[in-house]
């Protein structure tokens, strides 16, 4: 599991091809703590491509953020979702923010997820306003008589304390000293004690457990139903095999929380020895309670799509049977130091519950017992209960589930064996800091990073209104620290930037390393002469605003090469500057330049014998570049085995002359394998766009066809976007040829369409287009799109042959203008569209009606989200309005079915056979997609 705290960059300026895949990884928990652009996503999953459980936190305090828009669209997130992580079956979305917009439309956004949620079976999702005050207060412990208490006053003058109900410590709180807080509080807090938390345990692994074959039948023990005085809406009896067979009751309460599906997989995931207590699972009408909860043998859930944990929680507290309030529980609880997690310290029940969520996990990572087998203590008492029992090796696992500063902090002075175990060189740490204008924190940082200098795997140090000459001056590294492989220094003052570095010289196993700073345009050379000297880093990376400096380091020597593999480098650079930097680091693997600007020499600066074998990947953002300045600096043959190439590129038209790439890359990159090409198109000053004097479609060559890389175009607010990149499958092609006709994948995708400026900039935007390439495929990502304008924009590109649209208008306000009339009784003949796809159908007659009459030579029709209950009328009306519309060329039928299953493909046969629909077809699902296809 990864969990990321960071500020992601925009997605261009990112490579793909600077990012390692991660097959074996399967979850992935994302917290993001500031601003956010949804469409970085799309670099992080593609790196994540056998993603199954992903869970997405984003908390903001003020609804500012410039994507919120973005972010709130179920539809970016089924596009995003669907695209690289085909294999997700868990996907766990929460974001919290404040605003002052009373108005905010709350449904707005929970429609746009409708279509998301019923494409995957048993996905819900809740949305609402706040109704409870939280507020979270720094604790400084050492000082809490002023600071904290100066806080808590402030708050007393908007609240009533007195009307607290929960109070929650986080991870950051030293719960050590959390006596102090009924007194800053003058609350009765009841049930505190000094345990020490072990917070963070919430995410363990439990992808080790599987749910045995459990076959369900409808009817069992409607006794053992409690759907709030409703009677439920199913009864199931589910039979989980194994060495004992076991009937467990699934009530389903009207208006299920979670589906049953997802009921019987978890519950099933529960190891069996823990599961036979339960008689009966409930899921509960949504809205009717929160959480989980169990009586007796009965658990309910009241959340949808719980974690298995809750279920062992819950089946724990069946399995309980009075041991948690024994005399021996309670004595074994008080000799322990730990607690699994907050929930365990609330009461002896939860605490025994949690203590078997935590050693289901355990043991379940191969420790001294067989889960589920025959070794398996069916008495509890013979578990491990005191958390000083464990081994080493089991709490080294556990502690890498724990922030490292943290661990540090809650462990240290707790006896000797935790302080030993602390540290052991078993334990590394990856820990970050922030430094402030703060002596005590300087003092606790250096004591810190002294205490574990044999044990810091990884630091990130991060500079908050800091005076770099104080942290230079006060700290050094030295070879003590020789377990320290990466270095993150973030918003590192200038002045301290210099005697940092200088250290770092003695640090034997640095292998990464990471800058970010501001001013440095007098030390630019300073920085780059320390980093080529670091004897084992192997990735740097570079980040600065700052667009007033020059780089003049002479070319390397023989005796000054870096061991640098992977190096990215983000602030402004000329391509001669980058040539001097490339001459110091002939090992190099990766390279990234996110900022160029021209070269101050019009001559570019050749490398003597110089030869990059290691390089396979390049990005190249030319910001301020011309094609030409870039076509010299790669016809230097220094990058002679390239196999990946992405440039970023604007305001100048060449970088769209597909002839002289073609002559590129045949003459210097025969062996490139990926290219990708992003090309800004922007109005000049005087309304006009740069004249292209090439002749049209010259993407669509043999060249281009051959290597399958894809030429595409995108109408964005403010320009016009013009990619290539390899080719990907896309829903309406299929083909067992080995070579691909780029050409018919020409597409324009539309981001946004409005209907006041499309007669104006829309047409220009599409002109412009159809003077460098035409079109064959269309996309209209914009929701509930105007049909006058849809007519207008298909006027506009007489070739199009596939049209893709997110949902149609069908506002009866609307009424069509005589020319649009005129265009669309005109498409009876001039029409060429074959293939249509409506990711979202509303109104089946009207838009049906419509399609045909736009389309009337459709062969090819999907249609993505349908709220399909009754397949019978469904079939029945699209046949009907076939008929009604004469249409003879339609073929093949693909629609969505979130309850898709093979009984749906015998619903539809014995359908067309009794209502004599079609004489001649077949029937397949693939997943939840349903195709008829008939002749």
């Amino acid at each position: 599991m990864f969990i990321f705290f960071f500020s992601i960059p925009n997605l261009l300026s990112l490579n793909e091809d600077d990012l390692l895949t991660i097959p074996s990884l399967k979850i992935l928990d994302l917290q993001i703590l500031t601003e956010f652009d949804i469409h970085s996503l799309h670099h992080i999953l593609h790196c994540i491509p056998n993603l199954q459980d992903f869970s997405f936190t984003l908390i903001i305090e003020q609804l500012d953020t410039p994507f919120i828009d973005d972010l709130l669209d179920g539809n970016n997130w089924q596009q995003i979702l669907t695209r690289h992580v085909s294999n997700l079956n868990k996907f766990n979305f929460h974001m919290s923010f404040l605003t002052d917009e009373g108005l905010f439309d709350l449904n707005l956004v929970l429609n746009s997820f409708r279509c998301f949620l019923t494409r995957y079976d048993n996905w819900h999702m809740a949305i609402s306003r706040w109704e409870t005050f939280e507020e979270f207060i720094p604790f400084f412990m050492d000082s809490y008589r002023n600071e904290s208490r100066e806080y808590v006053d402030n708050l007393s003058s908007l609240i009533d304390l007195s009307t607290i109900v929960t109070l929650k410590f986080e991870q950051s709180n030293d719960l050590r000293r959390s006596h102090v807080v009924p007194y800053i509080l003058r609350l009765s807090v009841q049930n505190l004690n000094k345990r020490t938390v072990l917070s963070g345990l919430g995410d363990l692994d439990y992808s080790f457990l599987r749910a045995p074959t459990s076959p369900a039948g409808h009817g069992g023990n409607r006794n053992l139903c409690h759907c709030n005085g409703a009677s439920p809406q199913d009864v199931l009896t589910v039979t989980y095999q194994g060495s004992e067979s076991q009937n467990l009751v699934l009530c389903m309460c009207p208006n299920a929380v979670t589906g049953a599906s997802h009921m019987i997989d978890t519950m099933g995931k529960v190891p069996a020895p823990i599961r036979r207590y339960n008689k009966a699972m409930i899921s509960a009408t949504a809205g009717t309670c929160g959480g989980a909860g169990s009586s007796g043998d009965v658990s309910f859930y009241c959340s949808s799509n719980m974690h298995v944990s809750v279920f062992i929680h819950e089946s724990a507290h069946s399995m309980d049977r009075g041991k948690s309030a024994s005399r021996e529980w309670h004595d074994a609880v008080a000799r322990d130091s730990c607690v699994p997690d907050a929930y365990a310290n609330s009461n002896y029940a939860d605490n025994f519950a949690q203590v078997v969520v935590l050693w289901v996990h355990l043991v379940g990572k191969g420790r001294d017992k067989d889960l589920g087998g025959s070794q398996f203590s069916y008495e509890f008492d013979q578990i491990v209960t005191c958390f000083e029992d464990l081994s080493n090796e089991l709490l080294c696992e556990i502690f890498d589930y724990l922030a490292e500063y943290r661990l540090y902090e809650a462990f240290s002075n707790l006896n000797f064996r935790f302080e030993q175990l602390l540290h052991s060189s078993s334990v590394l740490l990856k820990t970050s800091f922030c430094i402030f204008n703060n002596d005590e924190i300087m003092n606790r940082f250096k004591q810190f990073m002294f205490a574990n200098r044999h044990q810091i795997f990884s630091l990130q140090v991060t500079f908050i209104l800091y005076d770099g000459y104080v942290f230079s001056s006060s700290f050094s590294f030295d070879s003590s620290f020789d377990r320290l492989e990466s270095i993150v220094f973030k918003d590192i003052p200038s002045d301290a930037l210099i005697p940092v570095l200088s250290n770092l010289f003695s640090l034997p196993h640095l292998f990464s390393l990471t800058i970010e700073t501001s001013d440095i345009k007098e030390k630019i050379n300073d920085i780059y002469r320390l980093i080529f000297v670091l004897p084992k880093l192997k990735y740097y990376r570079i980040f600065s605003s700052d667009s007033h400096h020059s780089i003049t380091l002479p070319i390397a020597m023989n005796n000054q090469f870096s061991p640098i593999e992977y190096l990215v480098i983000n602030h402004y650079c000329s391509l001669n500057e980058l040539t001097c930097l490339l001459s110091y680091t002939p090992q190099l693997r990766h390279l990234t330049l996110h900022k160029t600007k021209s070269n101050n020499d019009s001559n570019i600066t050749i490398l003597p014998s110089i030869i990059l074998d290691n390089l396979k990947s390049i990005y190249l953002d030319l910001y301020r570049t011309k094609y030409n300045e870039l076509e010299i600096f790669m016809t230097t043959k220094i990058f002679s085995n390239l196999k990946s190439l992405c440039i970023f590129g604007s305001r100048d038209i060449t970088f769209l002359y597909a002839y002289r790439w073609e002559q590129l890359i045949l003459n210097y990159f025969p062996q490139l394998e990926k290219f990708y090409l992003i090309y800004n198109d922007y109005i000049d000053d005087e309304q006009n766009y740069p004249i292209y004097t090439e002749r049209r479609n010259q993407f669509s060559s043999s060249f281009w066809i051959k290597r399958q890389w894809l030429f595409e175009v995108e109408v964005k607010n403010i320009s016009i976007e013009y990619t290539i990149h390899p080719y990907s499958n896309r829903w309406y092609y299929e083909t067992k040829d080995n070579i691909i006709d780029c050409s018919a994948f020409i597409n324009l995708t539309f981001e946004r369409i409005s209907d006041s400026i499309f007669d104006e900039e829309g047409s220009k935007k599409i002109e412009r287009i159809l003077t460098i390439t035409q079109i064959y495929y269309l996309e209209i990502l914009e929701k509930e799109l105007s049909i006058p304008v849809l007519i207008q924009v298909i006027n506009l590109l007489p070739n199009i042959t596939t049209l893709k649209i997110h949902s149609l208008s069908t506002d009866e306000t609307t009424e069509l203008t005589v020319k649009e009339l005129r265009i669309l009784c005109s498409m009876k003949r001039t029409s060429q569209i074959t293939k249509v796809y409506l990711e979202e159908i509303c109104d089946i007659h009207e838009e049906l009606d419509f399609l045909f009459t736009l389309c009337p030579y459709m062969k090819y029709f999907k249609v993505g989200c349908t709220n399909i209950t009754d397949v019978q009328w469904f079939l029945r009306t699209i046949f009907k309005e076939i008929n009604r519309n004469n249409n003879h060329h339609l073929r093949l039928l693909c629609f969505h079915a979130p309850i898709a299953d093979d009984r749906i493909v015998e619903n539809m046969e014995e359908i067309i056979k009794y209502d004599k629909l079609l004489p001649h077809f077949t029937v397949k699902r693939i997943l939840d997609s349903v195709y008829l296809q008939w002749k």
